[in-house]
């Protein structure tokens, strides 16, 4: 099957000496710049250690440290995207010993005695240098400076280990080709632009992977109910029974860091540095959450059981709704009470036109350009943007889009901050969208998971800090949702979707009647998104608490405690990468960013598209990354603390 080429309408440029781009590795080549990077990293901070205490100051420490750190980000910037997108496995499997060698570097660094001590005798000069000095030293702490020698050493042998788990559970999610068989009977209910594109074997029937683009619509449009079980509990299970074994380490390793600290629970070794300061504060705020969205999501399923009952000729008190059947069921009744169907909905989001409508809005939002440059790519569908600023002409950074899925590639959408930004050195920062939509068009769903991902590579892209370390989303984990999740609002609202008219003038035309049909859509069913929220996130805790107990039997317990329960034989746990890497003790995170995110939303009132409001926020939040701590910069922008009332709004489906 021909598939349409990559043809954004952004003007092609010649490349510039001043733009930064990034290496594409083969597996040797990857190797030999992790080895030169850690050497050269090596040496710079040998000569860090070697500063007389009395001559340990801004310049001498934490401006050599930010030249080191940079030399380190040149080289595994690159080399961790590529371990997820490359198109070689080689190149991925090299990817996974080089970023085990610098993590494992990084540690020891961290345990430097004479490193810390130069970074303790620091006098700051700026809001800046206070920052990183703080920053720098909590890293000391939390890597075990402070800790007893043989602790030091078990807690760099376990942060070397759950460097390695973590790209374990990754890779056997990422590499998994099962296919799973379909006859045309299952099939029955689906888009024929859908059947068109799939696989089929000799007997004729589907043959699909765990793609979004063949998952998705699957459990949308199928009719047979057996069929979307099957294609469910595979799903599940796709991290094979070894992830299940990888995260129950993952977690004793855990606890074992929180004993090495002598603190109740790994929960409490991590959100000291985050937001939230303790569990005890993230477990009210899921209390809180639980007391709205119960109610909401029992009235949703029972909604989605009277449309059941009356599909399948069941009384609603019998039609028991299954997590298999929400997809499902969930669409049939948009399509009958809003007349929203999400793959008609393809046809007036092409996925081309919706990549430059987002460009679009960006540029009259932020104050920016974005100009396409041929430049050397890992394949041949990564396009590659100059940003800059549009007043002055001047060159910010660049910006990756890897939109769609094959083999080998990362399984979900994110963004990656390869190249963080230092306006000390001159550093042009560089993310990475990567994505796996469907090359046809977008649904809605769709297009709020691509603003969503743009909001982190904008984070990245317009940040404009001293030091490398400040740059981007390298803010508290509970914030760093939150500007992504702000600019999902924008596939919503009117005045921002008005302007797709530009990209496409032979698309259907988006008008007020269809923006609030899809507006009420999107409300029905928050219930069930937030109750689906609020249990991966008090899984989360649960197994960063102080009794953690095997993740399966924790899951299997705590979503069977759930008005859907839990279907026997599936593993999700195996397949919940979040937590087996960053987010652990932090999946909070997405629904506490969400409160901030609608909070900032409503600074720009009646018009989303108020490029003054667009230009101070890129101001005060994107571009200051993590100098200050994100509640000063927050309550800066707003004028005020921060309100959760439109967050539980949101869950009511008000």
């Amino acid at each position: 099957m021909t598939m349409p080429m990559v043809d954004i309408a952004v003007p092609l440029v010649e490349a510039e000496a001043e733009r930064a781009l990034l290496p594409v590795y083969t597996a040797a080549d990857l190797s030999r710049a992790a080895e030169s990077a850690l050497a050269d990293a090596r040496r710079l901070v040998d000569a860090l250690e070697r500063v007389p205490l009395e001559e340990a100051t801004s310049e001498s420490i934490l401006e050599a440290w930010d030249r080191a750190s940079t030399v380190l980000e040149d080289a595994f910037g690159p080399i961790s995207l590529l371990n997820s997108v490359h198109p070689d496995r080689d190149v991925r499997d090299a990817g996974d010993v080089a970023l085990v060698q610098e993590s494992s570097f990084l540690t020891e660094l961290f345990q430097s005695e004479a490193f810390y001590e130069r970074v303790r005798a620091v006098k700051p000069h700026s809001i800046a240098d206070q920052q990183l000095r703080k920053d720098l030293l909590e890293s000391f702490e939390d890597s075990g400076v402070s800790l007893a020698p043989e602790k030091r050493a078990r807690f760099k042998e376990i942060s070397d280990r759950l460097t390695e788990l973590g790209q374990e559970f990754a890779r056997h999610i990422r590499d998994n080709d099962t296919k799973i068989t379909f006859t045309p009977a299952e099939c029955e209910g689906l888009p024929q632009s859908w059947l068109d594109r799939m696989e089929r074997d000799e007997a004729g029937n589907v043959v699909v992977g765990f793609d979004y683009p063949d998952y998705v619509p699957f459990m949308m449009y199928a009719k047979d109910g057996e069929a979307r079980k099957r294609y469910y509990a595979a799903n599940t299970n796709r991290g094979t029974d070894r992830n299940l074994a990888v995260l129950d380490e993952i977690v004793a390793l855990r606890k074992e860091i929180a004993e090495l600290y002598e603190v109740p629970s790994y929960a409490h070794y991590v959100t000291k540095r985050r937001m939230v300061e303790n569990p005890e504060t993230v477990l009210r705020f899921l209390d809180d959450v639980k007391s709205v969205v119960t109610e909401a999501e029992v009235l949703d399923l029972a909604q989605l059981a009277e449309v059941k009952g009356r599909l399948t000729g069941v009384a609603p008190e019998e039609a028991n709704v299954d997590r298999w059947d929400v997809s499902y069921y969930r669409e049939r009744l948009r399509e009958e009470r809003y007349a929203i169907d999400q793959e008609e909905l393809r046809k007036y989001f092409p996925t081309v036109p919706t990549i430059d409508w987002m460009i679009d809005i960006s540029e009259r939002l932020y104050g920016v350009t974005f100009e396409r440059a041929k430049v050397p790519v890992w394949h041949e569908d990564v396009i590659y943007l100059d940003v800059r600023d549009a007043a002055s002409g001047e060159l910010i950074g660049g910006i990756y889009l890897d939109l769609y899925p094959r083999d080998g590639k990362y399984k979900h959408a994110a963004a990656w901050p390869v190249r963080g930004g230092s306006e000390r050195a001159k550093r042009k920062p560089i993310s990475v969208l990567v994505t796996n939509f469907n090359r046809d068009g977008l649904t809605h769903d769709e297009v709020e998971t691509l603003l969503h991902e743009f909001g982190h590579v904008l984070h990245g892209v317009l940040s404009k800090t001293e030091y490398l370390q400040h740059s981007g989303t390298s803010v508290e984990r509970d914030f760093v949702e939150a500007p992504s999740q702000m600019y999902e609002e924008w596939a919503s609202r009117m005045e921002s979707l008005s302007l797709m008219r530009n990209q496409c003038a032979t698309c259907p035309a988006i008008d007020d009647e269809l923006v609030q049909r899809l507006v009420a859509a999107k409300k029905f069913g928050a219930g069930i998104d937030y109750g689906r929220q609020h249990l991966y996130a008090s899984f989360d805790m649960a197994l960063s608490g102080e009794q953690p107990r095997p993740c399966l039997e924790t899951w299997a317990d705590m979503e069977g405690a759930t008005p859907m329960g839990h279907l026997a034989g599936t593993s999700f746990p195996g397949t919940f990468e979040h937590i087996a890497s960053g987010y652990a003790a932090g999946y909070y995170g997405y629904m506490w960013a969400k409160v901030i995110a609608l909070d900032m939303v409503s600074t720009f009132g009646a018009d989303l598209m108020n490029g003054t409001i667009g230009r101070r926020f890129r101001d005060q939040i994107l571009g200051r990354g993590s100098e200050e701590p994100a509640r000063d910069l927050v309550e800066r922008f707003l004028g005020r603390p921060v309100s959760s009332e439109a967050f539980f709004a949101r869950i009511r489906g008000e």
